[in-house]
């Protein structure tokens, strides 16, 4: 597996907004969301998967082990149903009445952390990515472009086991600028580009995920526990990590040194490297550059 990273470079802008604080004075608060109901009443349409709450209880139980030892403040699991596009809306992109992003105990913004098990697409055109809700009162898909304006409130780290949530072309042409401003506290988004496979592997690999990134390695261990090479086929697991900042040496410090209790600052967010392992090739993604 050879690991590799391409950087993107936006214009500078002036900053806005509030201070950048470093990761020690923010409060640890974890939001999982696992969609495993899909094609029922008021649900949206998709294959139903069990174990996508599964790995959420994975991922929530480790906070919960940091938080029984006094390590970490609030874990929150929002599964199914309470799992909906008006959660992951910020007030930038929707209304008063769908944008919730940080409301307590629930939207995406009002955690430190967070990991997401669902369905997801992409398209290139559009430049953008989608997650698929558990809920159809609102919207059936959170889209990176349309509702996600993400550290304006406290996220700092999203975890995204979903399809196509983090394609290579959409970053390397600029569409999930979107998902930050210059002042924005968020820094990675770990996903996939491509189709990523399911099953219980998946719950194994992320207890071992969750449990290593303590206090380093929250983008590369991404990489290292979900990849997953078919050789000779096209169907590859291919795992991403974007990491958002000032400098490339920043964000190569929190692929590489940031953990969840060790969350860098990198800074304003004015450039973004894209982090996954050279001449990965899935279903539904363009094989990697080498």
């Amino acid at each position: 597996m050879r690991l590799r990273k391409q950087t993107q470079q936006w214009k500078r802008a002036a900053l806005a907004g509030a201070l950048l604080l470093p990761a020690a004075a923010l409060a640890n608060e974890t939001h999982v969301y696992g969609i495993a109901n899909f094609g029922g009443a008021g649900q949206c349409n998709a294959s139903s998967h069990s174990v996508h709450t599964k790995t959420a209880a994975e991922f929530a139980g480790y906070f919960n082990s940091l938080a029984s030892s006094g390590l970490w403040s609030d874990v929150r699991t929002i599964n199914n149903s309470s799992a909906r596009a008006d959660l992951w809306t910020d007030a930038s992109k929707g209304s008063a009445t769908n944008a919730k992003d940080t409301q307590a105990n629930a939207g995406v913004d009002d955690a430190n952390v967070l990991f997401v098990h669902t369905h997801g697409g992409h398209n290139e055109t559009s430049l953008q990515s989608w997650l698929v809700m558990g809920s159809n009162a609102d919207s059936c898909s959170a889209v990176t472009d349309i509702h996600m304006n993400l550290g304006n409130g406290k996220l700092n780290i999203a975890v995204v086991k979903a399809c196509q949530s983090g394609d290579y072309q959409v970053w390397k042409q600029g569409g999930y600028r979107t998902l930050v401003t210059n002042s924005s506290g968020f820094s990675m988004w770990n996903a996939f580009h491509g189709d990523s496979s399911c099953g219980n592997f998946v719950k194994r690999y992320v207890k071992r995920y969750v449990a290593n990134s303590r206090g380093d390695g929250v983008g590369e261990n991404w990489i290292d526990e979900a990849y997953d090479w078919d050789i000779g086929k096209n169907n590859d697991d291919c795992p991403v990590s974007i990491v958002f900042g000032e400098t490339k040496a920043k964000r190569v410090a929190m692929f590489e040194a940031g953990g969840w209790r060790d969350r860098k600052n990198t800074g304003p967010k004015v450039a973004s490297t894209y982090f996954y392992v050279a001449g990965c090739d899935p279903d539904n993604g363009q094989k990697l550059p080498e």
